[in-house]
């Protein structure tokens, strides 16, 4: 007779704990920098993607936007201790690969979420593969999420008070830097409101968006033949400080404003208009279908106010931390790019949702995104105008050039500094950051 082998409970135990392995989901760790509407998205797309199979466990934190995310990234990096995948800004890809935070993507590492390097905006694959080259390296370091720019958000019902809205429900005459202002003198006579919200305290990412549209538009630059330029910022650039001070003045702008206060004086309908991002898309979609916000509004692309139509803008992407000392197993990159993929494919729209615009191309010229309401009614001329941040490590989130424009542009609007002084003082620092 055959004897069946008992098992020891020590044997038994191990056998259960080698299939309940077998059987276990592959867990990624994500970082990303969203609050407010955005991270309310991102955790939809997550929770999602979670309960669309049993394989993956994607486990998201969410990390303090700016300087100290990117700090954070870099100490992780070097201690070995990364997430699996991360958020990651356009802008701040050159800092990244100077101080090798950034993990290439091959194009097999595409294939394995089903991507390939042409399904992506093709500026933003551009600028990607100018900053590896610009780093002495080849290929993509990020995956583009989006395009996030520069828009108007109006008060429909102030700006008919002012005799400024169009029979099509959108602004009339803001064709130039003086017809800008002449319709905020006007707004500011007929409704008794200030006629933009504009963060000044503490926020000199604001600023720096203003300003950097209103530079480019009139013809300045700041990156030429693969370096930093400072040339023309004695002339366009004090010409742009110039006039955001002029409108402060003369009390166009909220003035000594925090973001988060310049967002409610808008939704509190005491300002008839809002230089922001796409990124309060949700704020105003959110407040509406609550009931908040009592008035009706538009969004519109940055006007063209100069010479030229181009405006700030930059990318949201993905990317995976470059970790040498504990580096990703084949069976954790399958299950990142399984995550890549589908925050492209299937989360897209949700994602447009927020008022940005997909970088993935199906999505991007989609029925669907072409008819996706407020974005559609900015998306076209936004995305046509939106003009990245210069090639240089010292630009971009988490940069030392918003420091130098907190500290130099801010007392020019509040009347403590000369548009001159201002503009002398920037440049300083950045040359002084670039050595």
């Amino acid at each position: 007779m055959r004897l069946t082998p008992v098992l020891t409970t020590k044997a038994l135990t191990l056998a259960l704990a080698l299939s309940a392995s077998a059987q276990a989901a592959t867990t990624i760790v994500f970082w990303d920098f969203f609050g407010g509407g955005d991270g309310i998205r991102m955790k939809q797309i997550v929770d999602d993607f979670n309960k669309s199979q049993k394989d993956i466990v994607v486990n998201r934190t969410t990390q303090t936007w700016g300087n100290p995310f990117y700090t954070k990234v870099h100490t992780a990096s070097v201690s070995g201790q990364t997430p699996d995948v991360m958020t990651y800004h356009l802008s701040a890809v050159p800092a990244g690969l100077q101080k090798n935070d950034l993990r290439p993507f091959t194009t097999a590492d595409l294939a394995l979420g089903g991507l390939k390097p042409t399904d992506f905006q093709a500026n933003l694959v551009t600028t990607l593969n100018t900053d590896a080259k610009a780093a002495g390296k080849t290929g993509l370091y990020a995956l583009p999420l989006d395009t996030h720019t520069y828009v108007v958000y109006y008060n429909k019902d102030l700006l008919k008070k002012a005799g400024l809205l169009g029979a099509d429900g959108k602004p009339t005459g803001i064709t130039s830097l003086a017809s800008l202002g002449q319709a905020m003198q006007t707004i500011k006579d007929k409704t008794g409101v200030t006629p933009a919200a504009f963060s000044t305290n503490q926020d000199p990412a604001t600023l720096w968006r203003m300003w950097y549209s209103l530079f480019l538009q009139s013809g300045g630059t700041m990156y030429k033949d693969g370096k930093l330029y400072l040339n023309d910022l004695d002339t366009k650039g004090k010409a742009a400080l110039q006039t955001m001070a002029d409108w402060t003045k003369a009390g166009y702008l909220t003035k000594n404003t925090a973001y988060p206060a310049a967002v409610a004086l808008f939704t509190a309908g005491r300002t008839a208009m809002m230089f922001n991002g796409n990124w309060e898309v949700p704020t105003m979609v959110d407040a509406k279908a609550k009931g908040t916000i009592k008035f009706d509004y538009g969004i519109m692309a940055f006007p063209k106010l100069a010479g030229a139509s181009q405006t700030w803008a930059d990318s949201h992407t993905l990317a995976i931390p470059n970790n040498t000392k504990t580096p990703m197993s084949a069976e954790k990159l399958k299950a990142v790019m399984t995550f890549i993929g589908y925050v492209n494919k299937q989360g897209g729209m949700g994602w447009a949702g927020g008022g940005h615009i997909p970088s993935y191309l199906p999505t991007q010229s989609s029925a669907a995104f072409k008819a996706l309401q407020p974005v559609a009614q900015y998306s076209a001329v936004a995305a046509k105008n939106a003009t990245l941040e210069p090639n240089v490590p010292i630009f971009g989130v988490g940069g030392p050039v918003y420091d130098a424009v907190g500290n130099n542009f801010t007392p020019v609007l509040l009347g403590q500094l000369s548009a001159e002084q201002g503009i002398a003082k920037f440049k300083a620092a950045l040359t002084s950051f670039n050595k």
